[in-house]
């Protein structure tokens, strides 16, 4: 699940910069999340991220990245989607609670656990 909601986040915001230009489009949705994240400011390498598959929490997020030598802060966040495919969202929104998504994050990466709010949907 991790791997299908990363690579759906991923291929939605390299559309972001375009998406921002065009009306909605049909079958998209808007969503803002409240999450507890791990901010990395590189990209993941390959053996990073396949040994963060097995993770389901973010403690355990946190040990891949230690026993990597990848440093991080964590910090509350906020995930915002735009013009986001709402099959994604839907995926999102549908998820175990605690499981953790890897996430593009301009430059770097954030690994986030989503906080149930009202501010979230």
């Amino acid at each position: 699940m991790v791997g299908r909601v990363t690579l759906a986040l991923l291929l939605a915001s390299l559309a972001l910069p375009v998406a921002a230009r065009q009306p909605k489009q049909p079958g998209t949705e808007s969503a803002q999340f409240n999450c507890d994240a791990l901010q990395i400011d590189a990209r993941l390498d390959r053996a990073t991220l396949r040994d963060l598959g097995p993770a389901h929490s973010l403690d355990e997020a946190a040990a891949v990245l230690h026993r990597h030598g990848v440093k991080y802060e964590r910090g509350e966040r906020m995930l915002t989607l735009t013009s986001a495919p709402a099959r994604l969202v839907r995926d999102i929104t549908t998820m175990k609670q605690g499981e953790p998504i890897i996430l593009p994050n301009g430059e770097g990466s954030a690994i986030c656990v989503l906080i149930p709010s009202p501010d979230s949907i």
